[in-house]
């Protein structure tokens, strides 16, 4: 049922980048719920991780696209990766030639098959995409019931393009799930296709004809029923759906082509369970106080690291460091922003002392590191150098 019912859209207009995001999120959701057709190999709480919200996004007029630290939702980014990866029949290129570490020796291996897993699954998940005819919206719970096969008739209003839905079309529901027109039969009004369909098949949970007209009339009014008349619409579900093979794709990607998706490299002591921190969690705990208990002290965690590099680099990249506490801790605000926005090399990975750590770099090597989580921030990184501590990391 929609809202605002308008004509359904034409499936030779559909676009696979007008419903990744959104099949996606369905699969994802499905996985977690356990409604999936078959198992998507990543853990629920990893999928909720990939679909939660970042309230306290501290960059929500950014465009989403690949540069910088993934925003939350991270399933938006790691949608938008894979309608790139399937157009293009290639991964999404990443900044890799950082003299950082080195990458694992079985990385273009990895690249190579999950390069051609992309192909192969995304080509049939366009086949699929290009057999639709009709796109259509359906609220709920009646998307709920369409897709567990309880709901089989979908009643409309006869306008528009409804008129040249036939039987055999394939119908796209909320852009994840494809319905095939089985027949039409044309009434007067709703009442009487009510009277004449079975009642738990249009409106499975509405227990009287009466209750069913209503349900309606929130849509449709009564003038525009007699005027039109209405479309009871048969449908089945198809075995082949978008998401099946969505999720092939996904379970076969697993934890580590995900994370390549969603921009990450693949180097030794890797964890590619791991999924990069909300970006609120980075600038919050960037701007911890450095010294809570020293009264007169508002210098930051992130400002003192700041005063370590500032000499360090040649090429004054760390920029000014000076005035009062304030001034301070606003540039290693503006630095930290920078790298998060920017950066082009990121991972998730095993440092000791620290343990496990999320680290960024840009293009030219400069970096931050925080725990794994991202509640602690550890500190800023130099370009990567022979000897670099014996130096003082002084380039």
């Amino acid at each position: 049922m929609e809202s605002q019912p308008v004509s359904p859209g034409f499936g030779a207009s559909l676009q696979l980048k007008d419903c990744i995001e959104e099949l996606l999120r369905f699969t994802l959701v499905s996985s977690i719920d356990s409604t999936l057709e078959i198992d998507l190999g990543l853990s629920k709480d990893y999928c909720s991780t990939l679909l939660q919200e970042d309230p306290s996004d501290p960059f929500p007029n950014s465009t989403g696209l690949s540069e910088g630290v993934p925003l939350y939702p991270l399933y938006k980014r790691l949608a938008a990766s894979l309608y790139e990866a399937i157009s293009s029949e290639a991964l999404p290129r990443t900044e890799n030639k950082l003299a950082v570490m080195q990458e694992t020796s079985s990385l273009k291996q990895k690249e190579e098959e999950w390069a051609s897993l992309i192909r192969e699954k995304g080509s049939h998940l366009l086949n699929v995409l290009k057999s639709v005819d009709f796109e259509l919206h359906v609220q709920e719970p009646y998307f709920s019931l369409l897709r567990n096969g309880q709901k089989t008739v979908e009643g409309r209003c006869a306008v528009g393009h409804y008129n040249k839905i036939e039987s055999g079309a394939f119908i796209l529901i909320n852009k994840c799930l494809i319905l095939q027109v089985q027949d039409v039969r044309h009434y007067h009004s709703f009442r009487e296709m009510l009277e004449a369909e079975s009642l738990k098949e249009v409106l499975p949970g509405v227990d009287t004809t009466e209750e069913g007209v209503q349900v309606y009339r929130k849509f449709y009014s009564e003038e525009k029923e007699r005027s039109n008349g209405v479309l009871a619409i048969s449908v089945k579900k198809l075995v082949s759906q978008p998401s099946i093979d969505l999720s092939s794709m996904l379970s076969e990607l697993s934890y580590a082509g995900v994370q390549r998706l969603l921009g990450f490299v693949y180097t030794a002591g890797a964890v590619s369970e791991a999924l990069p921190p909300p970006t609120s969690s980075l600038i919050s705990s960037f701007m911890l106080p450095h010294n809570p208990n020293t009264k007169g002290c508002t210098l930051t965690d992130g400002a003192r690291a700041l005063s370590k590099h500032i000499n360090r680099s040649s090429d004054r990249y760390w920029g000014s460091f000076s005035g009062n506490d304030s001034d301070k801790n606003r540039n290693a605000l503006d630095v930290i922003r920078n790298l998060i926005t920017r950066s082009c090399w990121m991972n998730v990975h095993i440092v000791p002392p620290h343990g496990v750590v999320f680290e960024i770099r840009v293009v030219n090597g400069y970096g931050a590191r925080w725990s794994k989580d991202g509640s602690k921030f550890i500190g800023l990184l130099e370009p990567y150098m022979e000897d670099g501590h014996s130096k003082g990391w002084r380039h």
